[in-house]
């Protein structure tokens, strides 16, 4: 079908284009570098730097999807029937989401990020409809590159909220920044909490906000940054602790359903890193 041709060239074309934006834009040759930018408006949420480095991570699982996604074998893959446009707008809207932060145009760029967010929940939600197994191509180039990819938006959309706010000289509501950066880390580490559960222990999704919420913390001990604070690195540590939970007992149920297919959990069954379509 010319839909499914088109879908799979969009899906290519912007795979491929991400990596090339990222470089440009970090390189400073679109303007300043969304790292400077950054630094202009501190915050009690924003990782440590070698954090980022997991962006290379997602372009290599975004350009080897998208290519597998262009393979006429692929054309008519039903689970890319349901999920191509999506993952085609998420791909498109991060490299969006570079080049107007670029140009500090922070609410602009705060409503594409949560377009962004909104395309990944969209994808991971209809990963979980999937009725056949996973083949391996799928689990690790779809079901793992957009698991890892929402984990980091989860975090990173926290991180331009807060950003945003202090561009345009936010007063808090009477309440200081440290305050709120607490309420901004408690927020993630629930939300992300109940995802991974929601998602039967998505390991790839929950380890990402680990990694993120570990390199908050790394911020706030080791005074990297203006904005710096015990109580909120303390406060990332036992949101890394309650997702760890989460994920830990999310797996023992998965477990347990194997060995007892008849119990009550069976609603929580789990596959390491990949949704069960037993439990749907």
């Amino acid at each position: 079908m010319p839909n499914d041709r088109l879908r799979q060239l969009l899906n290519l074309s912007f795979a491929i284009t991400l990596p090339i934006v990222a470089v440009l834009v970090n390189l400073g040759i679109t303007g300043p570098t969304i790292g400077a930018i950054s630094a202009r408006y501190p915050t009690y949420v924003v990782p440590a730097g070698y954090a980022f480095s997991i962006w290379t991570l997602i372009f290599a699982l975004s350009v080897g999807y998208g290519v597998w996604q262009s393979l006429p074998a692929q054309r008519t893959n039903p689970l890319l029937r349901r999920i191509g446009w999506l993952t085609a707008a998420a791909l498109a809207l991060t490299s969006l989401w570079m080049l107007v932060f670029q140009r500090s145009l922070f609410l602009l760029s705060l409503g594409i990020m949560f377009l962004l967010l909104g395309s990944l929940i969209a994808v991971v939600a209809r990963l979980y409809q999937q009725v056949n197994v996973f083949s391996v191509s799928e689990k690790w180039l779809v079901h793992v590159t957009f698991s890892i990819f929402l984990g980091w938006i989860t975090v990173a959309t926290v991180a331009n909220v807060g950003q945003m706010l202090v561009a345009v000289g936010w007063n808090g509501w009477g309440m200081d920044a440290e305050n709120w950066g607490l309420v901004a880390i408690l927020l993630s580490g629930g939300i992300a909490s109940v995802v991974t559960v929601a998602t039967q222990g998505n390991a790839a999704y929950a380890l990402t906000v680990i990694w993120a919420l570990m390199a908050v913390a790394v911020n706030q001990f080791s005074r990297a940054v203006p904005t710096n604070s015990t109580m909120v690195g303390t406060a990332a540590i036992s949101m890394i602790v309650l997702i760890a939970g989460a994920l830990l007992v999310s797996r023992r149920r998965g477990l347990h359903q194997k060995n007892y297919p008849h119990s009550n959990l069976d609603r929580f069954s789990i596959q390491w890193m990949e949704p069960s379509p037993t439990s749907l």
